[in-house]
């Protein structure tokens, strides 16, 4: 692509002075000047890559964005006094955010759409929420600091004749497609002198061999990383591990609990692996969410040249011209780390875009955290085994190697050795039920050699427990009202039973309940009927109007909101994790509302977007007091030891991600006691789910750890039989009709101290013998529950008769 050039420096600001939003001030004469008429014609001409060479003035005059708006004093025309003008902070298009500036409407003016672009800016700043207002910054300086250079140019000035040199540059927390060229003079030393030493390296076409085993050595003492990092001694047995099934070509599985330091390990693993003479390329498919943080980690503990292969296909054909190959045209060798992220289909895509990516190109294949779960989609496993062949060194990095059945493990043994593992029916037949201790023991020993996997307890004395507070939550009496208006509406479903045809109508009904324990905003229609009601019996006038009624329709919310003031009086930072998207939007409307000042991670936020968040959070003078993670999302291979407290809000029927989402604060590195407090709600359909969901981590115990085999100890981790749901459904009917009516009431009233002393079960999680990762209270089921057994075939009927429901209706 043809650039743009001009070696004609301009006077910049440093981008986090004087931006707040309600400045008011005079300007200096040189940046007034700097502003001036002729801005945009002489601005740096440091274009983005793929932009024409020599914009025409009202190409180079469009406004991209607008950051903010402030107030300045201005003489008048005719020297009588000043005015106030407002003056717009401003990022023209195709250029990078070093030459954004301050410009007044009549400076703008050139931009033919510039009066709808700032009637959208005023728009949007409306609907921001307080904290984004008060941002410090314009955008994320960031976008300021040179994250790599991809390319160099030199040329003569067409005007003085004098050398030019530009370098495209790939900006920190944005995509490649918005990399820009810039003057040398604008870039820092330090990245130009990387880029030019990895121009100086030498590639080679042929790949070296991997040593013979007998070249293995162990290694004594961890060898001094970039930045003087050291392996602790339990990760430095890791990558001794790891380099000994690289030697040996045994494929495996690093499967140490969450916290860890599972990507360290693997850094200083391809660290010794290119020592050895194999220099890559490795590949590394992780969870969208862990990217940046496998980025930073290669950065901070080696100079290997880790490539982050990522984003639209703007990017990415820009990465594959630019990143993945030497300049020679004789020799295209790939010369980094690609890594891709997780969903299935996006590898795909990546996939059909790089068709070089074939069999046999990588020396290590690595699969971290729940993108092993890809694998056990048995398509792409295959496409995958076509693309990279068997003989490729494969490594596989989890935390929770069995999340829910045995055949999850195979899935994982059979993408590592198809081989010797090449019969899930035989491998179920010999290990399926897991019935006796003989079978237990057979299994360790086959996963003995390829797998290793630390817990917390068994490598760090000196982590603080963990200790997790189960909260019995009351449905308030608006939650009742609708949790048996949901009953009553699938009366006929529920009477049928767990048929097949009729298994669709109970799983509606179970995610309708589920809604109803959360929030009865998620019901369709609720919040217009609560908002109405409650205007009715309180009156418009009320202070805080919504923040009341929706506080007062949830017994969840009437926790949280007796809870966060005590934990913000303590000083604590807290994580509250929901499966919904939806609510973690009601949660951060009251967040907004109280003005506690929170950052937010869901699937809808963007990867970059997501390091941002995180960073922003745990900074040390930070004044963000929540991070709302949705689990899935946000749960896997993210730090957050900067938070002490952690709140799930509804449980996960698979408990392995609520694990995964308490180790986000509760890993190495975490200095203070870790409290989880986890809101169930009491006599309800979420109460037996927790319940069940809790019996799942018998299949972890039995085989990832030395315990003895027990009878039983799968029945609660394969999916729900139709028996089972249809359980779930009888036993949450309860509730509805069994509770007192001022039961919700008595909760609302109560203090923060009366519920957690009166409606908690506390469990230390500490060391209890090597491999105790979950230590469950036991719960005594409510002695009102005997007068309808849930085996009586008129069930529902009886129900029906003590709800008063008429059935002929």
């Amino acid at each position: 692509a043809k650039k743009r050039r001009s070696n004609r420096q301009v006077k910049r600001k440093r981008y986090t002075e004087d931006l707040e939003l309600k400045i008011s001030g005079d300007e200096e004469e040189s940046l007034a000047a700097a502003a001036g008429e002729e801005s945009a014609l002489t601005r740096s001409k440091c274009l983005t890559w793929g932009t024409n060479e020599n914009p025409s003035e009202e190409d180079a005059a469009i406004v991209d964005k607008i950051l903010a708006v402030k107030m300045v004093k201005k003489e008048v025309v005719s020297g009588q006094g000043l005015i106030d003008v407002e003056e717009y902070y401003v990022k023209y298009k195709n250029y990078s955010y070093l030459h954004c500036e301050w410009a007044s409407m009549q400076q703008l003016e050139r931009d033919k759409r510039i009066h709808q672009k700032i009637k959208r800016f005023w728009i949007k700043r409306a609907q921001m929420n307080i904290f984004a207002q008060l941002d410090e910054e314009a955008f994320n300086p960031d976008y300021v600091e040179v994250d790599r250079i991809l390319d160099v140019s030199h040329c003569s000035d067409p005007d003085t004749g004098e050398p030019v040199t530009y370098y495209l540059v790939k900006w920190c927390s944005l995509p490649y497609e918005d990399s820009t060229w810039e003057l040398k003079e604008d870039i820092d030393q330090t990245r130009i002198d990387e880029f030019e030493a990895l121009r100086a390296r030498k590639h080679v076409c042929k790949r070296a061999e991997r040593p013979p085993p007998k070249a293995w050595k162990k290694l004594e003492d961890s060898r001094e990383y970039k930045n003087g990092n050291q392996l602790r001694e339990y990760q430095l047995e890791g990558v001794n591990w790891l380099l000994f099934n690289w030697y040996n070509r045994q494929n495996c599985i690093l499967a140490d609990e969450m916290g860890l330091g599972k990507t360290i390990q693997s850094i200083a693993f391809l660290q010794d692996v290119a020592l050895a003479g194999v220099h890559g390329p490795f590949l590394v498919i992780a969870p969208l969410s862990t990217i940046a943080n496998w980025e930073r980690e290669f950065r901070t503990w080696t100079d290997m040249n880790a490539v982050v292969f990522h984003g639209s296909v703007a990017s990415r054909q820009m990465i594959q011209q630019y990143e993945m190959y030497t300049r020679d045209a004789q020799s295209k060798n790939i010369v980094g780390f690609c890594f891709y992220y997780e969903k299935v289909t996006t590898v795909h895509s990546h996939l059909k875009v790089l068709p070089e990516l074939h069999k046999g190109l990588f020396s290590c294949i690595y699969l971290s955290e729940h993108s092993t779960r890809v694998i056990t989609r048995r398509v792409l496993l295959m496409h995958l085994l076509e693309l990279y062949g068997v003989e490729e060194h494969k490594v596989l990095l989890t935390g929770t190697p069995l999340q829910n059945t045995v055949e999850e493990l195979f899935s994982l043994l059979n993408f590592l050795e198809p081989a010797r593992f090449p019969s899930e029916s035989s491998f179920l037949q010999e290990f399926g039920q897991l019935k006796s201790e003989e079978q237990v023991q057979k299994l360790q020993a086959i996963l003995k050699p390829m797998m290793l996997r630390r817990l917390k307890e068994d490598v760090e004395k000196n982590l603080a427990p963990k200790q997790e507070t189960i909260i019995e939550v009351e449905l308030t009496n608006i939650q009742k009202k609708y949790y048996r208006a949901i009953l009553e509406r699938n009366f006929s479903f529920l009477a049928k039973g767990a048929g097949q045809a009729n298994l669709p109508n109970l799983m509606n009904t179970m995610m309708e309940l589920r809604k109803c324990c959360n929030h009865p905003y998620l019901i369709n229609g609720a919040e217009e009927k609560i908002l109405s009601d409650f205007r009715e019996a309180h009156g418009a006038d009320v202070p805080d109007f919504y923040l009341q009624a929706m506080v007062q329709a949830a017994g969840k919310l009437v926790l949280i909101d007796k809870l966060l003031p005590r934990l913000r009086e303590g000083g604590h930072k807290v994580l509250i994790f929901s499966q919904m998207v939806r609510c973690l939007d009601i949660l951060e409307d009251y967040l907004v509302q109280k003005r506690y000042p929170y950052e937010r991670i869901d699937g809808r936020v963007r990867g970059n977007m997501r390091q941002v968040a995180i960073d922003r959070f745990c900074k040390p003078d930070s004044d963000r007091f929540v991070f709302l993670l949705c689990t899935r999302a946000g749960g896997l291979g993210i730090n957050l030891t900067a938070a002490d407290t952690c709140i799930i809000f509804d449980s996960d029927w698979n408990p392995q991600n609520d694990l995964q989402a308490q180790a986000r604060c509760h890993r190495i590195g975490q200095s203070k006691a870790v409290k989880v407090y986890r809101l169930i709600t009491r006599n309800s359909y979420e109460r037996e789910m927790f319940d069940k969901a809790s019996l799942k981590l018998g299949l972890d115990r039995a085989v990832l750890q030395s315990m003895s085999g027990r009878e039983n100890t799968t029945n609660g981790v394969q999916q729900m039989s139709k028996k089972e749901i249809e359980d779930l459904l009888r036993k949450g009917a309860y509730g509805a009709i069994m509770d007192e009516e001022d039961e919700g009431s008595k909760f609302c009233e109560e203090d923060i101290d009366q519920i957690l002393q009166r409606r908690t079960h506390t469990i230390t999680i500490e060391s209890e013998g090597k491999g105790s990762t979950f230590a469950k209270a036991s719960f005594v089921a409510s002695g009102n529950r005997t007068d309808i057994s849930l085996d009586d075939p008129n069930f529902w009927q009886k129900w029906a008769k003590k709800a008063e429901i008429d059935l002929e209706s």
